[in-house]
């Protein structure tokens, strides 16, 4: 019986020096597989970069971690971790943030009429691009399927013009189709006799 006493004694005195070794360990093993808290995980990625980031309380959860190191990541490798899991990025005045992709079209995100190559592939921006020969509302319905749900494409006739809300690399690939399409026309449509795109 004293045996017993004593063993259950040693267990326990041994637990405050197994805690906080498990405590070190904030990837959690869900069904799914292991996870870390977003929050944990976007502040790990500001540590090590001494980048500023403001999240959406919207944006928020454990993110599955298996296939990937987490002491590895990296901005880039956070972006496209926040892309599969639904969220979205824009920098503005040196702050990024992190929001569902859902409200993304809505947002101040820059806007260029020429590719930037520092902004990230994952990061939000907004397009601004003119074509020379075709009617930019006959691209719509064409290039629209190409783009996520919470993107946005859309033409302004009176300038045959082309605005386009998503992630940079997407962005970039609907340009450089657009400006790929123009070239290919070799002379100018006209855009009075065709019906617009929506």
């Amino acid at each position: 019986m004293n045996f017993r006493v004593l063993c259950a004694a040693a267990l326990l005195a041994a637990l405050p020096a197994i805690a906080p070794a498990a405590e070190e360990n904030t990837a959690r093993v869900a069904p799914g597989g292991p996870t870390i808290d977003l929050g944990e995980l976007i502040a790990r990625v500001a540590k090590k970069t001494g980048k500023q980031f403001v999240v959406d309380p919207h944006a928020s959860g454990a993110v599955p971690t298996a296939g990937f190191g987490v002491e590895r990541v990296d901005y880039p490798m956070l972006l496209a971790i926040l892309r599969v899991n639904g969220l979205a990025t824009f920098t503005q005045g040196g702050v990024i943030s992190v929001i569902p992709d859902g409200i993304a079209r809505q947002l101040p995100t820059p806007t260029l009429t020429a590719d930037d190559p520092k902004i990230a592939d994952d990061e939000l921006v907004t397009r601004v691009m003119q074509a020379r020969n075709i009617c930019m509302a006959q691209a719509v319905p064409l290039l629209r399927p190409l783009m996520p749900q919470f993107a946005h494409l859309a033409a302004f006739p009176a300038t045959n013009t082309m605005v386009i809300v998503d992630r940079a690399a997407n962005a970039r690939r609907i340009a450089d189709l657009l400006e790929r399409l123009d070239k290919q026309a070799g002379s100018k449509q006209d855009c009075g006799s065709m019906k617009s795109g929506s």
